[in-house]
């Protein structure tokens, strides 16, 4: 389905199911608050910034959601964002969260908890205006790889020659673009840039591309073995494994699931997963790479299906913890979140399920919001 057909807000829940839920979980204090629908005549009439999001679409429609024009609507925009954020492309959630919250705190209602966390979890310079171009999720993530860079201060003439002289495999990543022309990124000429990029890693990786986690964490651990630097990074030392997932079957079976009508598609998983002895796991990692693109899986990653490097390469450290709001999240953990029924209620039986078979390598799929709920979940707080 696409996103012009999707439930968001207030104004595509036809039948009230969202608005129900709404009514019954509200606060107290937002109980009088006189809710009036628009017309589509009044809501042609608004501004584009009264929304909290423009989508751009890849038909050149245009879609103005989650209306912020009072505070009525802005809290109904802030509590449909929670029920439907997971249908909108990553960096659509950053632009509609921010625009949401700013609306809320000027009405002085409400906001809402994946609201909060993702408006939190965006840099002010990320965010410029509420629009969003369908498909430019890539340029986005470039852009974000391009603006949050290591160095600090500005470099001489002397270290940026320095630096073009660097052969390839002393930078963290090193891709090629559209137009052929190669881009290296993170340079790793010492010891102290190798700790640096690591740092780097620890904080961000899950806002890079799944090939590009992959990458980045193999020319950290290679180059750190190099010139003999201790690495002490956890998210290192998972993404850079290449060891064999001891579950990559069941992530291959869980694909399946999600192509049921896909007879030809489900024979190539079949197939992938009788050579898997005959293969290295990066090699796996590449063919399914291409799987999920070509039958459009990839745009589950980070939504409750590992990509392919985290599918097919073991990702957990002995000792696994995580660190969530400043709280130490372990495995024991989320095996007692699996064992509630709290978490299908938030998240759906399907996840929940899949959640109590993987626990650690599903909670590392998340993105923020989701693992800030898991942790609310073990602290009993949601």
């Amino acid at each position: 389905m696409g996103i012009s057909a999707a439930t968001l807000d207030f104004y595509d829940d036809t039948e009230g199911q969202g608005l129900t839920k709404i009514a019954a979980a509200m606060p107290p204090s937002m109980r009088n608050l006189a809710i009036e629908p628009m017309s589509p005549e009044q809501r042609d009439r608004l501004n584009d910034a009264d929304f909290g999001l423009i989508i751009l679409t890849k038909h050149a429609h245009v879609l103005r959601k989650f209306p912020v024009n009072d505070p009525a609507h802005a809290f109904l925009a802030a509590q449909y964002f929670d029920q439907n954020f997971n249908k909108l492309a990553f960096p659509a959630r950053f632009i509609a969260a921010k625009h949401i919250k700013t609306a809320c705190e000027a009405y002085e209602v409400p906001c809402s908890r994946q609201v909060n966390a993702y408006a939190n979890a965006v840099h002010a310079e990320e965010v410029t205006d509420n629009t969003f171009v369908e498909g430019s999720e890539h340029r986005w993530l470039l852009h974000k790889m391009a603006s949050t860079e290591l160095f600090e201060k500005q470099a001489t003439a002397v270290e940026m020659n320095a630096m073009l002289e660097l052969p390839d495999d002393h930078f963290a990543l090193v891709f090629k673009a559209g137009d052929g022309s190669i881009t290296r990124k993170y340079a790793m000429p010492d010891a102290d840039h190798v700790k640096v990029a690591a740092d780097y890693f620890d904080k961000y990786a899950m806002d890079l591309s799944p090939e590009h986690r992959h990458q980045f964490a193999v020319a950290v651990a290679r180059r750190a073995e190099e010139l003999e630097v201790p690495l002490e990074n956890r998210q290192v030392e998972k993404w850079a494994s290449v060891t064999w997932n001891e579950h990559v079957v069941a992530h291959l079976e869980q694909r399946k699931s999600l192509l049921p009508r896909n007879e030809q598609a489900r024979k190539v998983l079949d197939k992938l997963a009788a050579s898997l002895t005959e293969t290295t796991p990066q090699d796996a990692a590449e063919a399914l790479k291409v799987f999920d693109k070509a039958t459009g899986l990839d745009r589950h990653y980070d939504r409750g299906l590992n990509d392919p490097y985290a599918s097919t390469m073991s990702k957990t450290a002995s000792g696994w913890s995580a660190e969530v709001d400043g709280r130490t999240i372990t495995e024991p953990d989320l095996q007692k979140v699996a064992a509630s029924k709290k978490l299908a209620g938030y998240l759906g039986q399907s996840f929940a399920n899949d959640f109590s078979k993987h626990p650690v390598e599903m909670f590392e799929s998340l993105p923020d919001p989701e693992k800030v709920l898991i942790k609310q979940l073990v602290d009993g707080e949601a």
